[in-house]
């Protein structure tokens, strides 16, 4: 368990004792983080500290949130939504104990910790099972992915192959032909369709397995993380929304010389007609 502890530079003695006794009581199971030093860039530091814990302890002392700073790292644990705790110095005052209204406040750091404990111990349940159901929604976006893979390639190769019933049951005449391009051009333009719903997908998983990662390390685990360097930096494993997208392109191609061709043959049709009229 990761901790940051927050307080006044006035209230440092008191709150270096306390975080003893915290050390004492949790037989050393915890992790503390403090900004010791002031820095001109001192808020970057405590932000990506704040990012690494899973809670944030304010030491509570007299005036305690007349410090902007305090007022700044209690602001930016809320906005990172981190789980926010208090623990009363001597001189706590009721304006800094409510100034934290909302969230647990302790009288001493081992009534604090054995509550911790079972904080946490239920958001690691939570997560488990966040994660369990992120992992299972990528499965079902993968099998929708294959069931519009084959719908739209379903629907493209059924355009073309009317499109060549058309011409060969009416002879290849110049209406045929043009029923042929028209029907050919159809095809055409659903691919873009199909290639804008792959690439959607492409960035839902991607979004997915954001949050996945993230809530891998909430678990202390990189399985997935561990999984993507191996495949893309030893297997040299190429992305299923990049490979799908390649082959589309290349239906595409396939698609657009089919096009041609009848349009080059329609212009020979009508030449044809044109030469036999002027005759």
């Amino acid at each position: 368990m990761k901790v940051f502890v927050c307080n006044r530079t006035i209230d440092k003695a008191e709150g270096d004792v306390l975080i003893k006794e915290l050390f004492r009581c949790s037989e050393n199971a915890v992790a503390v983080l403090r900004e010791l030093t002031h820095s001109n860039d001192w808020k970057k530091h405590v932000e990506q500290k704040f990012k690494e814990v899973d809670y944030v302890i304010f030491l509570l002392g007299k005036e305690t949130f007349v410090s902007d700073q305090l007022k700044w790292e209690y602001a930016k644990a809320k906005q990172l939504n981190k789980q926010i705790v208090g623990i009363k110095l001597s001189q706590a005052s009721d304006e800094s104990i409510l100034f934290c209204q909302g969230f647990l406040v302790f009288d001493n750091p081992e009534q604090c910790y054995k509550a911790l404990v079972k904080i946490f111990e239920a958001d690691q349940k939570l997560r488990l099972e966040q994660y369990k159901i992120m992992v299972g929604s990528t499965e079902k976006v993968t099998d929708q992915r294959l069931k519009v893979n084959n719908l739209f390639f379903t629907v493209t190769s059924s355009i073309l192959s009317v499109a060549f019933v058309l011409g060969k049951t009416f002879g290849f005449t110049v209406a045929a032909t043009i029923g042929m391009f028209i029907l050919t051009l159809l095809s055409f333009l659903v691919t873009f369709f199909w290639e804008k719903l792959i690439n959607s997908y492409g960035n839902l998983n991607k979004g997915k397995f954001m949050v996945i990662d993230k809530i891998e390390k909430q678990l202390r685990t990189n399985m997935f993380e561990d999984e993507w360097n191996i495949l893309t930096q030893e297997i040299k494993y190429e992305p299923n929304t990049r490979t799908e997208a390649t082959v589309i392109k290349r239906f595409r191609l396939f698609i657009g010389l089919a096009g041609l061709t009848e349009l080059g043959y329609l212009f020979y049709q009508l030449y044809c007609s044109i030469s036999i009229y002027n005759k």
